[in-house]
């Protein structure tokens, strides 16, 4: 069973994004199913540097954090500002720290999309691990060494659909523990509820992801929580015309099912488009190839309102 948390939030026309990879960890009776591997993972206590560098075509992006791990939540540092996620929260800490709750009783996805491959004990950083092989459809998804005490993923390797690592994890000056007390009163932080709701305008089934989450949004906007028991995604059907952030400088993405903006980071790939009186935004991990083949599947753009904002853009 897996308790792997990404969620996206729409608030007013601002997107704030609760994202972090849990890449799947091995336990020592847990080899034979990925969403055991994902719950251990999961519930793994350690302090680490994370370095994540994803390549999205001619793109490379990179990012380091400072991460302490534990109970299926974990507190980011990136440019001095700590950040906790997990457990159906998102909370910036700082002078007046803010966050977001999300209500829901979902219970663990399990899926029979992937499975594991070959396993080989190794070692790494000085400390026993395995090497586990996830397969989909036969064909390599991922590798991961896994810490056999911990249960930490110490290196992730996510290839895509030609059998290319497009993401890589890896954690560097790990301790098998936390060096820092999470902050105090984190519980007293004041937190915007996102109840669970049901949604006419999200499919429940997209090219094999399932929707596993509902919230309704500001001005009649939907938040689906997509996920194929690995990968995951938030989709936000939002009314046409909202300004999103995350878009600045958004890169072309070409596909059979029309023209997409998009915005690729070290930890996911930001997608919008314009379709009949929605814009879509989807934010998530999953490879390129699941990508394409989203897309394919949700309402298609209006690439006549993306030709029209590249014409605005270009030509004032």
């Amino acid at each position: 069973m897996t308790t792997l948390v990404r969620r996206a939030v729409v608030v007013g026309s601002t997107m704030a994004l609760s994202m972090s990879l849990m890449a799947p960890a091995l336990a020592d009776d847990a080899t034979e199913d990925v969403a055991a591997l994902l719950t251990a993972a999961s519930e793994a206590t350690y302090t680490a540097t994370r370095l994540t560098v994803s390549v999205w075509g001619d793109e490379t992006q990179v990012v380091r954090e400072r991460v302490e791990h534990a109970e299926g939540g974990e507190m980011v540092l990136i440019d001095e500002t700590w950040s906790m996620v997990g457990n159906g929260r998102m909370v910036q800490m700082g002078e007046t720290p803010k966050g977001m709750a999300f209500v829901t009783e979902r219970t663990p996805f399990a899926t029979d999309r992937y499975e594991i491959g070959e396993t080989t004990k190794v070692a790494h950083m000085k400390r026993p691990c395995t090497l586990v092989e996830v397969l989909e459809d036969g064909d390599l998804r991922a590798h991961m060494v896994v810490d056999d005490r911990t249960g930490a993923p110490l290196i992730t390797y996510v290839y895509d659909g030609e059998g290319r690592a497009f993401r890589t994890t890896s954690l560097s000056q790990f301790k098998p523990h936390r060096t820092y007390e999470w902050p105090e009163g984190r519980t007293d932080v004041p937190l915007e509820i996102v109840m669970e709701g049901e949604s006419e305008s999200l499919p429940t089934e997209v090219a094999g992801y399932t929707l596993v989450d509902a919230f309704p949004g500001p001005a009649g906007s939907d938040q689906g929580f997509y996920t194929d028991g690995l990968f995951s995604y938030s989709l936000f059907a939002l009314p046409a015309g909202t300004v999103v952030e995350g878009f600045g400088d958004p890169s072309t993405f070409v596909a059979d099912a029309g023209v997409y903006e998009i915005v690729p980071t070290a930890k996911d790939v930001r997608v919008q488009w314009t379709t009949g009186d929605h814009q879509m935004v989807l934010v998530g991990d999953l490879p390129p190839d699941h990508l394409t083949e989203v897309l394919a599947t949700l309402p298609q753009p209006d690439n006549r309102s993306m030709l029209a904002k590249w014409w605005s853009r270009l030509f004032g």
